[in-house]
């Protein structure tokens, strides 16, 4: 414990620091409530920690791009701030673990592409995340014209190797093949560096949410795939990430193979996943999963403060927060009553 707390003490003081300035379930009321995405940022600009990425805009102007964007560099100055805070494996581990930022933005540019939907400006606003490449050409990057040239302008770093097979492939099926090998890098690579970064309990604590996000990940690909496509056993097997945590290559290979849906239930009963399947609403699924997430990463975080906890759920909690406020916005764009919009926001518990 004593060799944890001198280990961990700065980061973990850090972290437990940011972590009090986390959105409120108040905070979270008083968004939704809003009108705009302009009266969002005025409340996020006044009233919250995202103050510091918001003092020079101007909030009667922005746009709904322009604001998620600004929030995402908030994300990216508390990877900054933890790596300031750390040192040796721990700060190998935090650039690690920014990988998964990057690539959740290089998927939604990669949909932008294949939608015919980019824009130099657009670009441009979403490229901040690959700014510690100090090889990449952002400002030429922002004005690739097609995927291709995007992908070439990657050039120099491990997503041009990860994408460029599929880059060939036929339009209709190019972006699910593009994001699913995303996907199995980024799992793949976490697993693999946790276990030569981390010992002890701060390996056990990696693998754990890690080995639950890939045991998840897999019975959702299964279940996508079964449910709404028809794809041979081969293919599914393809993306399959091998490194089960809680549930048994057997009974992975017994969701393929199930001959319906009933029987794919039967099967999935056998995993400490099915409740997340009970409601086979839209999104019911990513919400129930999202609440187990979020309340997992909360629990560890506070359980476990002199580990590496205090970095991984921390930085988790705060993506949940970002993406919460992104749910906000785009319910405030489609009209959506607050009661509606709630049910979008992850981890949350609010008085009734």
């Amino acid at each position: 414990m004593l060799l944890s707390s001198i280990k961990y003490g700065a980061v973990s003081g850090k972290t437990r620091a940011m972590a009090g300035r986390l959105l409120k379930p108040y905070d979270y009321e008083e968004i939704m409530q809003k009108g705009s995405v302009s009266e969002v940022a005025a409340y996020l600009k006044y009233n919250t920690h995202y103050s510091s990425v918001l003092e020079d805009i101007n909030e009667a102007e922005i746009h709904r791009g322009q604001l998620e964007n600004i929030l995402k560099l908030k994300y990216i100055n508390d990877y900054e701030k933890l790596m300031r805070f750390s040192s040796g494996n721990q700060k190998a581990f935090i650039n690690l673990l920014y990988l998964k930022m990057e690539i959740e933005n290089i998927k939604l540019l990669l949909r932008l592409f294949e939608a015919g939907n980019v824009d130099p400006s657009v670009l441009e606003e979403s490229l901040p995340f690959l700014s510690r490449y100090d090889d990449l050409d952002i400002p030429k990057l922002a004005l690739s014209k097609s995927l291709e040239e995007f992908l070439a302008g990657l050039k120099g770093t491990d997503y041009a190797e990860v994408l460029r097979p599929y880059a060939p492939m036929n339009q209709d099926t190019r972006l699910f093949h593009l994001e699913m090998a995303l996907d199995l890098y980024y799992f793949r690579k976490v697993q693999d560096l946790s276990s030569e970064l981390l010992y002890g309990n701060d390996k056990q604590i990696a693998l754990e949410f890690n080995g639950i996000e890939i045991d998840v990940f897999n019975i959702f690909w299964i279940y996508r795939i079964r449910r709404y496509y028809s794809f041979d056993k081969e293919l599914i097997q393809t993306y399959i990430i091998p490194s089960c945590y809680r549930i048994k290559h057997a009974v992975i290979n017994d969701l393929i193979s199930a001959k319906s849906m009933d029987e794919f239930r039967q099967v999935l009963d056998r995993t400490p996943y099915a409740s997340f399947f009970n409601d086979e609403g839209p999104g019911a699924f990513e919400r129930r999963y999202g609440d187990f997430l979020y309340q997992l990463h909360r629990k560890r975080f506070v359980q476990q403060p002199f580990s590496v906890a205090c970095i991984i759920s921390y930085l988790k909690l705060k993506e949940f927060e970002l993406n919460n406020i992104i749910s906000v916005i785009e319910g405030i764009r489609y009209k959506l009553a607050p009661e509606e919009i709630r049910k979008f926001i992850t981890g949350i518990r609010f008085d009734s």
